[in-house]
């Protein structure tokens, strides 16, 4: 049987490991208050930054206890959180942690501890750093610089669970993407600007750190005082001549003592001042000055097994502190080759197609599948699974595009939908149009939008909104001129996605000397561009608005019944799809907390959906599978079980209903990868990307599923999903295979492969049409001129 490599390397000697810890009642903390896992979270980290300490909170009996480690100074005591406060009570015990047998209320501790050692040995070692505590750490020395953009090559390492109670580390690479030169030494207050809110890293001596700016003190670093912890304050240049590590570094010595101060807060609220010449600025992915540097840092496998690897042998094989030593194997845990199949996918026209061989199906190879797909949508003999007629149609369009290439791209877009979307009446959208000669502000853009549409907006529908990026929107920040016209349409009736004026603008040109009335046409060179944007506007924009599928599982799942949500600024999204895989909806509530979901809510939605199931006719249900975009809390599950209870007792659901419940984050601080590195005869040693489909179960609660593959090539490194098992009985093997399933349902990118499943890409796409934020007061009285610091939208 083949096998496949990972990226974690175990822990060898946890036998010969131990720690003393003591615990502390924690009173005015239970597990029964809506506030317990947040304010567990904010205790354990801002204790352990405080204390500079492994902290853990252990619950003996369903009571709280704060353990740490017997040598850590007595916590602050009582310490305030939100809506409670916790008071902690020594108590007499002091327990011996047993690293290779732990309980299961000290496996927690026993992780978190051995990450805070080898965290700590890798920051006292001087050819590293790490721009905050938890991130990964990086070289000194960039190994990428292009346009004045240099990339760090760093290492993120965390602590993991894998089989038979063991423990390992888990090892991936970084990078960071930081400016060649620091902030200008004689930078004025209204030229920091374009720095404030920013991040940097503060070379305080030979310590790196990361920082994010606040303001221009309007002070030299001779004039800002500090304190020193000392009665009498000192410079901001003088505290860094004397306390930054020595040897200082010749950027230090060289600073001008009337170079400026400027102001960041920590993460505790404290007020901090460093010199704006130490500071270099971070770029985010994102950024388009970073696309050369970040082409040149996409790693293919067998690099990134390369690096792994040397960063082991060279820094983790045998960590040390004070009274522990901690030996890492060189070789990673090996894993046997599982694979899961796709399951067959219906399209219109009763037309399945499999990977399995499914008799009475087409069969397609796993090769072929993405284009398979594309295909099929197009080929009038097939198309989509879903072909209800489309309910009234708009297209919503900036003057200017209208006036030069918009009929032309609309013309183009009505003939893709059309062969995408037969039907006896032809998709002709109402335009309306909107003027968008002001500038390029959110707030005009925005009303220009509305007044439009409450002029020309006759009877309700759906449609498309195209816009132009506005000006005013800062790099990484959400779109609020999207998020605002999504959402006071909808309270319009009006159903809208959002495309901009981009794509289209790059690819529509006027031919030169072209004679009066001549219409645009598509540049030469950018046919094949624009034909793939108008077919995924015409999928994802338009049938995914309407909620008609292109196409639908046919093989059942596992799951009689999946409920998938998320919650995302004070607004929820529940994804529900039945065995089938055709029946698909999603629901909407309004959330009292930011991020997650009270008890009673869950209850309530869970109810009302499982009671209208049964109006549908779907009583069949006998397992029931809990899906989190993210972290699943305590008031989740006990409203989801409060739910199944109701409905048992109403009959609707048999008395031994299955409920289970998994998170699957979409990221992690150090992802997990699995490397194919079957020796092939007469070739060196090599790891390529896996098979998409390829599975891994780490632990009973911990499984891997390679949703991304070489079938579907794309440059880098497969990143596997990761599905965390919470509570349940039905087999995880079970699970695993149908988040698989519905990753397959890749509607937003037919021809292509998607890493998470579509329930919780389309809880994704609802939130961003209902929950972005905007500000409503900008949108009403904000006018062009009013741009000065004091009005600035931060």
């Amino acid at each position: 049987m083949s096998e496949l490599e990972t990226n974690i390397f175990p822990i060898t000697n946890l036998h010969e490991l131990e720690s003393r810890f003591r615990l502390y009642r924690v009173r005015g903390l239970s597990i029964n208050q809506e506030e317990y896992d947040p304010n567990t979270q904010t205790l354990v980290r801002k204790l352990s930054y405080s204390m500079r300490s492994p902290v853990a909170v252990i619950l003996r009996n369903s009571d709280p206890f704060l353990a740490l480690p017997i040598d850590a100074p007595e916590p602050i005591s009582p310490y305030p959180l939100v809506r409670a406060t916790a008071v902690f009570e020594k108590t007499d015990e002091v327990f011996t942690l047993d690293y290779e047998s732990p309980t299961p209320e000290t496996d927690a501790l026993r992780i978190r501890f051995l990450q805070f050692i080898i965290q700590g040995a890798l920051f006292r070692n001087p050819s590293l750093w790490q721009p905050s505590a938890g991130t990964p750490f990086f070289e000194r020395s960039p190994v990428l610089e292009k346009a004045g953009i240099c990339a760090y090559r760093g290492f993120s390492v965390r602590v993991v669970p894998i089989e038979g109670g063991k423990l390992g580390i888990c090892v991936d690479v970084k990078h960071r993407y930081v400016s060649k030169n620091p902030i200008e030494a004689n930078i004025k207050r209204e030229e920091f600007r374009k720095y404030k809110n920013g991040r940097c890293i503060y070379h305080y001596g030979h310590n790196w750190y990361e920082i994010k700016l606040q303001d221009h003190t309007g002070l030299s670093v001779s004039e800002q005082m500090i304190s020193n912890g000392t009665a009498k304050p000192i410079s901001l240049y003088q505290f860094i001549m004397n306390n930054a590590p020595k040897p200082l570094p010749r950027e230090v010595i060289d600073m001008p003592p009337d170079s400026p101060a400027v102001k960041y807060m920590t993460s505790r609220d404290e007020v901090r001042y460093v010199p704006s010449i130490l500071c270099y600025p971070v770029f985010d992915t994102s950024d388009p000055r970073v696309k050369p540097t970040h082409r040149g840092t996409i790693l293919l496998p067998n690099v990134r097994r390369q690096y792994i690897h040397n960063f082991v042998n060279s820094h983790l094989t045998d960590v040390r502190s004070k009274d522990m030593a901690i030996r890492i194997s060189s070789k990673p845990v090996i894993a046997p080759t599982k694979i899961f199949l796709p399951p067959d996918l219906a399209f219109g026209n009763n037309t399945v197609f499999s990977v399995r061989g499914t008799p009475g199906t087409t069969y397609v190879s796993l090769e072929q599948l993405g284009q398979t797909r594309i295909s099929a949508l197009f080929n009038q003999k097939i198309g989509p699974y879903d072909s209800r007629p489309l309910d009234r149609q708009y297209m919503i369009l900036p003057k200017s595009v209208w006036d030069s290439h918009g009929p032309v791209f609309l013309n183009d877009f009505k003939k893709i939908m059309n062969e995408l979307y037969l039907h006896e009446l032809p998709y002709n959208p109402i335009v309306v149009t909107y003027n968008d000669l002001s500038a390029k502000t959110y707030a005009l853009q925005g009303r220009a939008i509305l007044d439009a549409v409450d002029s020309e907006l006759r009877e309700p529908g759906y449609g498309v909104v195209m816009i132009h990026e506005t000006v005013d929107r800062r790099n990484r920040q959400h779109d609020q001129l999207a998020a605002m016209v999504m959402r006071e349409l909808r309270n319009r009736r009006l159903y809208v996605s959002v495309i901009h004026t981009t794509v289209t603008k790059d690819c529509y040109q006027l031919p030169q000397n072209a004679p009066i009335g001549k219409a645009y046409c598509p540049v030469a060179g950018k046919q094949g561009k624009l034909n793939g944007y108008l077919r995924n506007v015409a999928i994802t924009k338009v049938l995914l608005t309407n909620e008609r599928w292109p196409f639908v599982i046919s093989t059942p799942l596992h799951a009689d019944f999946t409920v998938a949500f998320d919650v995302q600024l004070n607004t929820a999204c529940f994804t529900f799809i039945g065995k089938s895989g055709s029946d698909i909806r999603t629901v909407l509530k309004t959330s009292n907390q930011k991020e997650r979901l009270s008890k009673a809510q869950v209850r309530q939605t869970l109810l009302e959906v499982l009671r209208q199931e049964v109006g549908f006719g779907r009583r069949t249900m006998q397992t029931i599978v809990v899906q989190r975009d993210g972290k699943l809390f305590a008031s989740e599950i006990a409203g989801a079980k409060d739910a199944i209870e109701i409905v048992k007792k109403e009959g609707i659901l048999p008395s031994d209903v299955s409920l289970n419940f998994i998170e699957i984050p979409k990221s992690s601080v150090a992802p997990f990868r699995l490397f194919d590195s079957s020796p092939r005869p007469g070739q060196p040693e090599m790891a390529n990307n896996p098979r998409i489909g390829s599975y891994f179960i780490a632990t009973n609660y911990d499984g891997y599923i390679c949703t991304t593959g070489k079938e579907f090539y794309h440059p880098g490194t497969a990143n596997p999903l990761h599905v965390k098992y919470i509570e349940g009985n039905m087999p995880f093997e079970k699970i695993l295979e149908d988040v698989y399933a519905l990753t397959c349902l890749a509607l937003t990118r037919p021809e292509d492969c998607t890493r998470e499943p579509f329930t919780m890409k389309l809880a994704d796409i609802r939130l961003r049409e209902h929950a972005g934020g905007y500000d409503e007061d900008a949108l009403a009285y904000d006018d062009e001129n009013e741009n000065d610091e004091d009005n600035e939208n931060e």
